[in-house]
């Protein structure tokens, strides 16, 4: 009994050791993750501030080296980054996808932009993580294509939305891109992940049929891009809001009325009554673009957010359906406002 009792206790004191040693790795990886957090914060802040080209794109990249550093613990992907300022990181709920996203601001008022995602490799049962190579300003019809890590349409992602099609998951991402020193730009990217971590970049899944900011033939869309001008505020984001939709019509019949022998009356024509019906639900709820006048039409650069018409795309029958001036009344959550021009002494949350 009394050695039976000696290697229970043996086993009991091996256990919580291994249980101390887990704790400690742990708090190891938790602080290392917090000092690369805390060497990004200060770059970031410091890339901003400074007014020589270089040594931003040389800040830059020291960023990016401590990115590739947090995703190398397997563990990183439930790390918190939400207070990080200047480099946005999203995260899917299914920890399958994380995108790091940051922008260069240059001293002549354009800009690089910068990204790292993180993919599980579901094959390999392994993170993966690439570096994101920013071709916007070489891709002539953006909107229409499909785009790799290699040829990436850059943007500073502040938001991602989780949509499913049978069992293919698709990762919307709304972020902002500047394009000159007259005209900026939001940005609406569909995400695919392969099996493999590949990403793909752009998919059909947009019904616009009717949206007259990107005119006739735009049917196949794989992103959506809303140029204006720098003077323009545009909102775009994911809010819970209402939709007042016509549902059918149906005839009102005229009231029977006693009328007096011999009067003729004529019967008054019937008229159709338009039923509705309300959708209350989330829908990335956007700003109504147009150019301050006919002859301005596609000069980005004197386009404007309408005042007081908001339109919508609500997701439905696994596309995101556009939907024209909604009953946008209800109060949006300070957190999601996004509708302030971006600077990059205070970017979007």
């Amino acid at each position: 009994m009394i050695t039976k009792h000696k290697a229970l206790m043996k086993k009991y004191i091996l256990f919580s050791i291994f249980a101390i040693l887990i704790t400690r790795v742990s708090a190891q990886d938790l602080s290392l993750l917090n000092s690369y957090k805390d060497s990004i914060a200060r770059l970031a802040s410091e890339m901003v501030k400074v007014s020589d080209d270089k040594l931003k794109v040389d800040i830059s990249d020291k960023i990016s080296n401590l990115v590739f550093n947090i995703t190398e613990h397997a563990k990183s992907i439930n790390y918190n980054f939400d207070e990080l300022k200047f480099v946005k990181v999203l995260t899917s709920s299914d920890k399958k996808f994380r995108v790091f996203t940051w922008v260069i601001p240059f001293s002549d008022k354009t800009y690089a932009y910068r990204g790292i995602a993180q993919c599980y490799n579901k094959s390999k049962k392994e993170y993966t993580s690439y570096t994101l190579t920013d071709k916007g300003d070489k891709l002539g019809f953006a909107q229409n294509k499909t785009l790799d890590i290699k040829k990436w349409y850059g943007a500073y992602y502040y938001k991602m939305i989780e949509t499913k099609r049978g069992s293919k998951r698709f990762y919307t991402l709304i972020g902002w891109r500047g394009i000159s020193r007259t005209v900026q730009s939001k940005v609406i990217e569909v995400v695919t992940i392969k099996n493999r971590g590949n990403i793909t970049f752009g998919y059909n899944i947009f019904d616009i049929k009717g949206y007259d900011y990107f005119g006739k033939g735009n049917r196949s869309s794989k992103r959506l891009i809303f140029k204006f001008s720098t003077q323009g505020n545009m909102y775009l984001n994911y809010d819970y809001q209402t939709i007042i939709i016509a549902s059918s019509k149906s005839k009102k019949h005229k009231r029977k009325t006693n009328y007096k022998p011999g009067f003729n009356a004529q019967s008054s024509p019937e008229k159709e009554k338009i039923k509705t019906k309300s959708i209350k639900d989330n829908m990335i709820v956007l700003d109504r673009l147009v150019p301050t006048s006919p002859q301005m039409k596609e000069f980005y650069d004197f386009y404007y957010p309408e005042s007081n018409i908001i339109d919508a795309l609500l997701w439905q029958k696994n596309k995101w359906k556009y939907y024209a001036d909604i009953d946008a009344r209800n109060k949006v959550s300070n957190t999601d406002k996004i509708n302030k021009k971006i600077e990059y002494d205070l970017v979007p949350k």
